[in-house]
């Protein structure tokens, strides 16, 4: 599996990224599994969630799986990985949100941006 973040959407990341040195992105399947789940809504729609986490954060149990980007590695759960494709790309939507999609098609159209950095 590959990520590829193009850099429009770096630029609605990197807010919250690079307000300090010592954080990371984690690609979260938002399920309610894990400190840094908000919600599990009963929805038909996958929900991802562009999780920045400080690197002294805990990621095991829950994130134990990477998938290689042009960014570097990324954290997912890997029981999740069903809900991703072998090549996905972060972009930004005309609307001028976040959308993943891959050769398939969309795989979510309103992913969020989570400061994660504050919890667990």
């Amino acid at each position: 599996m590959y990520i590829t973040f193009t850099d429009e959407a770096m630029k609605k990341i990197s807010p919250i990224l690079n307000q300090k040195n010592d954080r990371r992105i984690v690609l979260m399947y938002e399920d309610g599994v894990s400190p840094y789940s908000i919600t599990a809504e009963g929805a038909m729609q996958i929900s991802l969630v562009i999780l920045i986490l400080r690197n002294d954060q805990p990621l095991l149990p829950w994130f134990d799986m990477e998938v290689d980007s042009n960014y570097g590695k990324i954290p997912v759960k890997g029981y999740a990985k069903e809900y991703l494709a072998e090549n996905m790309k972060v972009e930004v939507s005309t609307f001028g949100g976040l959308v993943i999609t891959s050769e398939q098609g969309i795989l979510d159209d309103s992913v969020i941006v989570r400061d994660g950095t504050m919890m667990a």
